[in-house]
């Protein structure tokens, strides 16, 4: 009888110190789960910080490079051949307030596949598009910079 009430508290014992094992395993899984959470929480916080960054830049560069698109201006373009109409087709990558970062298509003979950001004429129509959506631009070329005038879903 003895021997079976120690036996009896030894497995009292095991059992107490295993689930007690698993309640700080239990802990410290919950407490690694938050920490990713966190980790996870600002990493996408930077990645959107970056991505407003080059939006910001990719403006900046638009203006001062992507209006002649690589050639020089002729005497015909200085002369007011402007605006110009040009469609594309992408998938955007980033969309701001007015604003649509687009990975687009190649534009025969006239701009090759490249990572574009638009500004939009009227910025109420990317209201209804996410990122990796595919859409077809109706672009408008000035002298100084190419406008998205309306963006529609290309399938």
């Amino acid at each position: 009888m003895k021997s079976l009430s120690i036996i009896t508290l030894l497995i009292t014992a095991v059992a107490f110190s295993i689930s007690v094992a698993v309640g700080y395993l239990h802990l410290y899984n919950v407490k690694q789960i938050n920490d990713l959470k966190v980790q996870n929480k600002a990493l996408t916080e930077d990645v959107k910080k970056i991505q407003q960054q080059l939006a910001k830049s990719w403006n900046k560069d638009n203006k001062e490079e992507h209006g002649h698109h690589g050639h020089k201006m002729g005497a015909a373009e200085d002369a007011g051949d402007w605006p110009k109409f040009h469609e594309a087709v992408g998938v955007i990558k980033f969309i701001t307030e007015d604003r649509v970062i687009v990975d687009q298509e190649e534009m025969p003979g006239f701009m090759r596949a490249m990572i574009m950001s638009y500004e939009v004429e009227k910025p109420d129509q990317l209201k209804k598009f996410k990122e990796n959506d595919k859409v077809k631009l109706k672009l408008k070329e000035t002298a100084t910079d190419l406008t998205v005038t309306e963006i529609s879903s290309a399938k």
